[in-house]
């Protein structure tokens, strides 16, 4: 990489800083109240989510799934299904990412939502399987991470219920299309490439 290269992505990084989880919530709230005054659902996904799962990992936005548009005005359309919003939250303007999809995975966040866990503070929060399970759809290298990270956290996955839930939704054939991606992962958290991790599902 040249030194204008290295200089290039540094000032991209600068101009789009990460966010603390306490703006991050705070602008969550802020969307959220709207939402519930028009009887949408919602809940927390994404880098938040892993953050409140113990990840280390920063994150630039939040991301909410819902059961449904509200009527701010947005910043633009998110092209699977949802608008992005700009929500100020003192002094720093926060990207959010409104979810709610529109393509093959719909069924997966829908159920998603539907067995989202009520935090005391009162946010909803997508279950450690499901975030992973949507991790594993997103299919980018820091979701992959995500995912590896969430495996290993001692009794946080529940493994076998990743594929109930997979099965749960969309049936056996979609289990088998993701198995081998899931089991990867496994191995990858287990520390172990080249035999099945002992958690592993049976077929």
């Amino acid at each position: 990489m040249s030194e204008q290269e290295i200089i290039e992505r540094v000032q991209k990084n600068v101009d789009s800083p990460t966010i603390s989880t306490d703006t991050g919530l705070a602008a969550a709230r802020q969307i959220g109240d709207v939402a519930e005054g028009e009887n949408v659902r919602w809940a927390i996904a994404g880098g938040i989510a892993m953050y409140l799962y113990g990840s280390p990992r920063l994150t630039k936005d939040v991301d909410l799934i819902a059961s449904g548009n509200i009527s701010l005005k947005e910043r633009a359309p998110l092209t699977f299904g949802g608008s992005n919003y700009s929500i100020e939250v003192g002094k720093y303007k926060v990207d959010v990412d409104w979810i709610v999809r529109s393509d093959g995975y719909a069924k997966y966040y829908q159920k998603a939502l539907a067995e989202a866990v009520l935090l005391p503070n009162g946010f909803q929060l997508i279950s450690p399987e499901w975030l992973l399970i949507l991790k594993m759809f997103a299919g980018r290298q820091k979701d992959y991470g995500d995912a590896v990270f969430l495996l290993k956290e001692k009794d946080l996955v529940d493994r076998p219920k990743v594929k109930e839930n997979i099965v749960g939704v969309a049936g056996e054939d979609a289990w088998l299309a993701t198995m081998a991606n899931f089991r990867r992962l496994c191995s990858l958290a287990d520390g172990r490439t080249d035999e099945p991790g002992k958690y592993f599902v049976e077929d």
